[in-house]
């Protein structure tokens, strides 16, 4: 796990190298079906990592947050069973690009709801969305994988910002531990086979 200090200070480096390299740096799965597969199954990957991290902590720790999280699992839910059939049928792309739109915008607002109740400060809310911006603006529309992670890392980097004696520090940890465990899920299955097994619906929070 990496610190906050750490997290501040290599966080956006991290969101550059992504931006900038775009899902052509990613190795190919060996059984992937075409790009938009691989591509889909990283996202999904990244997303998997991410929710299974929050959802120990918030079931543990913060139990306030389960309704929004279960929303942002459900999502994924949707996004994992439309990616299955579309692998098993060579279904429609349209279909599994919808759903894995309604779930970058699940994991936005579970996001946004730690950050508003962290307090982070506008100032750095302005500075490290407009770095991203920047990054993105220079990376082009597709971004594919990126769409996820680069909200993980935005969130990261502001949780960064949220110094070790403030009482909200542990939520701040929980989004940084949590974005940790999705770029290192990504990187373990970087040019590995897709296996749907790793990255089964992540349970709701009862």
């Amino acid at each position: 796990m990496i610190n906050k200090l750490k997290a501040a200070v290599l966080v956006l480096p991290l969101l550059a190298l992504f931006l900038t390299s775009g899902c052509d740096s990613q190795p190919a799965h060996p059984n992937q079906i075409n790009a938009f597969d691989g591509a889909t199954y990283d996202t999904l990957t990244v997303t998997h990592g991410a929710l299974t991290s929050l959802r120990a902590q918030v079931a543990g720790s913060y139990p306030q947050y389960a309704p929004v999280f279960n929303q942002a699992a459900a999502a994924y839910a949707t996004a994992f069973n439309a990616y299955s059939v579309y692998r098993a049928t060579a279904g429609s792309q349209a279909e599994v690009s919808a759903a894995i739109a309604n779930l970058t915008v699940s994991v936005v607002s579970l996001e946004n709801t730690f950050l508003s109740d962290m307090h982070v400060s506008a100032n750095n809310v302005i500075s490290v969305e407009g770095k991203a911006r920047t990054m993105r603006t220079r990376a082009g529309a597709a971004l594919t994988i990126s769409d996820i992670l680069v909200e993980l890392e935005i969130a990261a980097a502001l949780a960064g910002t949220i110094p070790g004696a403030q009482p909200y520090a542990l939520l701040a940890q929980i989004i940084i531990n949590a974005t940790s465990q999705a770029v290192a899920a990504e990187v373990a299955a970087a040019g590995q086979a897709i296996d749907l097994s790793t990255i089964q619906p992540v349970p709701a929070i009862a």
